[in-house]
């Protein structure tokens, strides 16, 4: 080998390097969400929007640079756990169908695989949904829990290799996400 393949291959190892720095999030440089008892980390150099009405909280997760987005949603009502399946019927599978419609809308013949996680500690199942937009293949992760006593969907999606870039974001979201528990009324005391 020469010296000017050497120094090729040790800059392109660099670039490689910096790339996977730039995209691994660490605890100390992460911001915080704090609101109406539902809490979570996300990275810095993300923007949050919040799209929260009285039903349920609505964030979503963006990059000025990428096309890749986190979306959280996490229901305001309180449901006991034999009543998740009819949360499921009624919120989730119309979301997903939703994501499928949108990757159809936009060109793409979606395809669906199991994709289960954990969010917030806690099991969480999932569905992956897969398409080629303009033959660039793409993805939306979503998945769903009962997290103290309230629905939460999380969603991941963008480009392929956007995914892969920003899994550390995605993950930082996801285990980070707590909600507490309502904490109950005082009642007045008699006089």
């Amino acid at each position: 080998m020469n010296v000017s393949s050497n120094a090729f291959q040790i800059f392109a190892l660099l670039i490689a390097c910096s790339g996977i720095a730039a995209a691994q999030v660490s605890p100390s440089d992460a911001k915080h969400f704090n609101k109406d008892g539902f809490a979570f980390d996300y990275p810095s150099g993300w923007s949050l929007v919040d799209g929260s009405n009285s039903d349920a909280q609505q964030l979503a997760l963006t990059r000025a640079d990428a096309d890749a987005q986190i979306k959280i949603f996490v229901h305001r009502g309180r449901i006991m756990p034999e009543k998740m399946g009819d949360a499921r019927s009624k919120l989730i599978d119309t979301y997903i169908e939703g994501t499928a419609k949108q990757f159809e809308d936009m060109g793409g013949h979606p395809q669906r695989a199991p994709d289960n996680t954990e969010i917030g500690g806690l099991k969480a199942e999932g569905v992956k949904i897969t398409a080629a937009l303009g033959g660039v293949p793409g993805a939306a992760r979503n998945c769903w829990a009962l997290v103290g006593q309230r629905v939460v969907v999380l969603t991941f999606f963008g480009p392929d290799n956007e995914l892969k870039k920003f899994a550390s974001a995605w993950d930082l979201v996801r285990n980070s996400l707590k909600i507490e528990e309502p904490k109950p009324t005082p009642k007045p005391t008699p006089k």
